[in-house]
């Protein structure tokens, strides 16, 4: 009986991923995640909003230790890495995370600790929708010590729909690499949440819904701004499994159409309007049917094929209110952005199994909106949202307007090894500017499980061009810019970054 207590614990230390009480919503973990779950260590989700809180009748209970060291060598330009924004030179990382899942509630708490550096370097300027990519400076980096909460959730629960608030890390939609709608790329945003954290089965039919709201500023009255989301999703889970869903999200708020005051209860219900610009007319807040604010509408589909170890998916986009649907109809491209991807996870039956992926994130400005009377359509460009940023980053794809990210990795993995090379292509003001600035990342990644913990080896080589859109390029022989002064690529920078990563979760 004595060894029977103990079970679940020496059970936790062999097989790290057991030990899980939720999804995170960090994406350095997914692949791990999701190739636990083909494996059938782990229950098959389909992970399109996390955190994901796995569904139980009795009380689950985990302390996940955490300790991470940086060194950047330039240049901080690292994507979705929450709190985790570090610039040249040596930071450190720690963290104990708690998480508490039961019948009626779902807690998670995460106190943290940072050191770093900040050595000075150089910042690139740039205008308008451009200004607030990666490479600008953190909005608490002038602190070389400090320490607060990184995720904390608290949900109340029955049947699993409740409510609760959480001032966390949040990723919507189906990406490895980037998401249309909401990544951990900034700082967590404080959030009030209703409707349930992981699917809800019927047979096989899953469903979630989660509705999300949160306040982005510290202003009070008609100067406050809002984001306001609702996001669902509809599975079924047969041979293979097939998912759709949507996300819905606002921004609104800091000014008023005509002598229409903004309220915070209309922030929360504006979710619920109608879809096309001719139902909006009636209302108050509108001219003719049109506002201040900032919709996006993403539609997500992804199948799942647990035989095969394969998810591919497709996240489509608009950041606009269509007039009514022949509007649609005439020109679907108006706005729209997109991200197409595949994992491929390999079959375990073998010792040593390849694993590959690819990731095109595009949010170019489209061949109809270029032309277009009402507007280019150009994603994250409101100025009085600070194009879709929260204290200098954004909180969704974090190559920003105007741009387009390709992301392909290959590697191997075993039971306690993942080790894969990955290939990062991103470019900045595509349409809007001549040349584009480019980013290449090489990534070199190598996860290890021995003794309960978890080891993890991150290297990246970045080279980035045309910095800042320079427009004073000369021509080479190749038809190639150059710069007059030294015959290279103008306002190119070289950055490396490594980091080390030690974690272990211990279940009760």
């Amino acid at each position: 009986m004595l060894f029977k207590n103990f079970l679940p614990i020496f059970f936790c230390l062999e097989s790290f991923l057991l030990c899980q009480t939720f999804i995170p919503a960090e994406n350095d973990n997914l692949i791990k995640i999701e190739s636990h779950q083909f494996d059938n260590l782990l229950k098959m989700e389909t992970n399109m909003f996390r955190p994901i809180f796995f569904n139980t009748d009795t009380t689950a209970l985990s302390i996940k230790i955490n300790s991470e060291s940086y060194f950047n060598n330039n240049a901080t330009n690292q994507e979705n890495m929450d709190v985790r924004y570090f610039s040249k030179g040596l930071n450190t990382f720690n963290s104990i995370q708690l998480a508490l899942n039961s019948r009626y509630i779902s807690l998670l708490i995460e106190p943290y600790f940072i050191s770093n550096n900040n050595y000075n370097t150089s910042k690139i300027a740039r205008n308008g929708i451009f200004s607030v990519l990666n490479d600008g400076l953190s909005y608490n980096t002038a602190n070389n010590y400090y320490s607060t909460i990184r995720n904390f959730l608290l949900f109340l629960k029955y049947k699993n729909i409740g409510v609760g608030y959480h001032n966390g890390n949040k990723w919507w939609g189906p990406g490895l690499h980037s998401s249309l709608q909401m990544s951990n790329n900034t700082y967590p945003i404080p959030s009030f949440l209703a409707g349930n954290l992981n699917e809800i089965k019927f047979g096989k039919l899953g469903l979630q819904i989660l509705y999300s709201f949160s306040q982005l500023n510290n202003e009070e009255g008609s100067k406050a701004h809002y984001l306001t989301s609702l996001n669902a999703s509809l599975a079924w889970h047969g041979s293979a499994i097939w998912s759709i869903g949507f996300s819905r999200n606002y921004i609104t708020g800091g000014k008023n159409i005509s002598n229409y005051v903004w309220s915070k209860s209309d922030a929360q219900k504006i979710i619920f309007e109608g879809l096309f610009t001719s139902d909006l007319i009636g209302q108050e807040y509108t001219v003719a049917g049109h506002d201040l604010w900032d919709q996006t509408l993403s539609g997500y589909f992804a199948i799942i094929y647990p035989e095969k170890n394969i998810k591919a998916y497709l996240e489509l986009g608009f950041n606009d209110n269509r007039m009514y649907f022949a509007d649609f109809l005439s020109q679907p491209d108006h706005s729209m952005a997109s991200i197409i991807g595949l994992r491929d996870y390999g079959d375990l039956k073998k010792k040593i199994t390849p694993i590959w992926g690819f990731e095109w994130t595009n949010l170019m400005i489209t061949y109809s909106s270029r032309f277009r009377l009402a507007g280019p359509g150009t994603w994250y460009d409101r100025k009085q949202y600070n194009y879709s940023s929260y204290k200098g980053r954004r909180w969704s794809a974090h190559s920003g307007s105007d741009s387009d990210d390709i992301y392909v990795y290959a590697g191997i993995r075993t039971k306690n090894i993942i080790l894969y090379q990955g290939l990062n292509y991103e470019r900045h003001g595509i349409v809007s500017h001549r040349p584009a600035e480019v980013k290449l990342e090489s990534i070199s990644t190598i996860q290890l499980f021995h003794s309960g913990f978890w080891f993890t080896v991150y290297y990246e080589n970045q080279l980035e061009a045309f910095l800042g859109f320079p427009d004073y390029f000369y021509v080479d022989s190749n038809n190639n810019p150059i710069n007059e002064d030294n015959g290279i690529l103008a306002n190119n920078r070289k950055t490396s970054t490594l980091k080390l990563k030690v974690s272990k979760i211990i279940k009760f």
